[in-house]
């Protein structure tokens, strides 16, 4: 019975990003932000559970890795796209106001939002192309090579609540598309035992995680989810730093 258990968690990670893609596709982002975390929890659990269990199977982790796709890959593209697409509703909107339609209209084909559509299938199509690899990677059974697609979500979901440029958002998520597909050397943080010299890199980056939240969380004009980008940057910096560590 308990080998179930991991595959139970890890289709509540699946759940949760498919209400995501609900609540996106019904204009409520806050919602969609909300399981998507919820799919980062259960994402984290499953494979915690395996390993305290002794349960680790091959449906598990192909289970994990579709479970992935939709929730990390999927969902936070389609929530990006939707979120764009009102954007460019509105913008369509006030310039037929102004009887200046011709300068959005040739951006839309047949109501798809060009721009902002094949950002979003190339993160997705990135996204399937990382788990596939991390399946048959022997590398990555206690670090990664690429940035994990988990990161990569929250990372480009984030930005849309930095206020910045769409262009800005655009570029990070072609980066992170780009970072996915790497064979850079990152350290994951699961933990075999808590001795200082073997986890230093770990510390470090949850202290100056921990900092970089806590400084967010108390300006008043800033909220905690803005703090992620700086984390991911701060993670892959680590990462480099102690890249003969992670590699050894």
């Amino acid at each position: 019975m308990k080998k179930h258990i991991p595959n139970f968690i890890t289709l509540l990670n699946l759940f949760s990003g498919f209400t995501a893609i609900v609540f996106a596709a019904n204009h409520n982002m806050g919602g969609s932000l909300i399981m998507m975390c919820c799919a980062l929890l259960f994402d984290f659990c499953d494979g915690l559970v395996a390993r305290l269990l002794h349960v680790k199977s091959e449906l598990g982790k192909q289970l994990d890795s579709l479970s992935d796709l939709v929730s990390f890959g999927v969902a936070p593209a389609f929530t990006l796209y939707q979120i764009d697409a009102a954007h460019f509703a509105k913008s369509l909107a006030d310039d037929q106001a102004l009887g200046i339609p011709e300068i959005y209209e040739p951006l839309q084909i047949h109501g798809i939002v060009v721009i902002p559509f094949i950002i979003c299938a190339i993160y997705v199509c990135a996204g399937a192309l990382r788990l596939g690899k991390f399946n048959l990677d022997d590398r990555q059974t206690e670090n990664f090579r690429g940035l994990p697609i988990p990161l990569a979500a929250i990372t480009i979901i984030s930005m849309k609540f930095c206020y910045l440029p769409f262009t800005v958002n655009y570029a990070t998520c072609l980066i992170a598309s780009i970072l996915m597909l790497t064979s850079i050397p990152l350290f994951s943080l699961k933990f075999k035992n808590f001795h200082w010299k073997e986890n230093l890199h770990r510390y470090i980056f949850l202290f100056i995680s921990a900092i970089l939240l806590a400084a967010f969380v108390l300006t008043p004009e800033f909220y905690a989810i803005q703090a992620i980008p700086l984390i991911t940057i701060c993670y892959i910096i680590v990462s480099l730093i102690f890249r003969k560590k992670i590699t050894a």
